[in-house]
């Protein structure tokens, strides 16, 4: 074969259909067309078909990745709401920045503008008996994430009074992240985030610390 026609054949390869995406790649943009499906028509009036025609796919091609409607959009709410970069495991001798590092990692995944836009569409359909349903399953198995394992980890060293580390990982989350994340949802801005969580956390471990007069 001459240069010539080593050019003309390494040419043809580049025509015709595109290079296959690697699966994690295919994944990703499944997921970012059925959020978009899901803004403009919501969960009901979503289907297979819209998010391949809004990712540029086939119908088989995002079935092979996800085998139902349910399961992909189960996926797409763990992905954009669950998966949160948690800090690098390591030994920290002060229990309150610890738990501090804890809450900006999650309050860096949910606050994000896309987050907080697919958590507007969520509140919209809360009347899908589906989505409903698929929303409560992944509460039910992210129950033990980093923060309730903070609180149970504080309760068997005896630093605070916890009766039930769920109960108070769902509280310190509710006074920062999710107050936070309410000023977001109705585009209200208010204090820096660092200085909201550390004061708030300052307060709530004095008001459980068991022996809060030594300090």
């Amino acid at each position: 074969m001459t240069p010539d026609q080593s050019d003309k054949s390494a040419s043809k390869r580049h025509v015709g259909r595109p290079p296959q995406l690697d699966e994690k790649k295919r994944c990703a943009l499944i997921l970012k067309a059925a959020a978009m499906v899901l803004q403009t028509h919501g969960y009901d009036g979503s289907s297979m078909d819209r998010v391949a025609s809004q990712a540029g796919m086939s119908k088989k091609t995002v079935y092979q990745m996800f085998p139902s409607k349910k399961i992909l959009f189960t996926k797409l709410l763990e992905d954009r709401l669950f998966s949160i970069e948690w800090p690098e495991e390591k030994i920290c001798e002060d229990p309150e920045e610890h738990l501090y590092s804890l809450l900006i990692a999650i309050a860096q995944t949910i606050l994000r503008p896309d987050r907080v836009c697919l958590l507007r569409i969520l509140t919209v359909e809360h009347k899908s008996e589906e989505m409903r349903h698929i929303f409560s399953d992944i509460l039910q198995g992210h129950t033990e994430d980093n923060l309730t394992r903070w609180f149970s980890e504080q309760q068997d060293k005896g630093r605070y009074h916890i009766s039930d580390p769920i109960k108070y990982a769902d509280i310190i989350f509710n006074m920062t992240v999710g107050s936070l994340l309410l000023d977001r949802l109705f585009g209200l801005e208010k204090h820096p985030v660092e200085d909201n969580f550390r004061d708030t956390i300052s307060i709530f471990l004095r008001g459980i610390r068991i022996n809060p007069e030594n300090e």
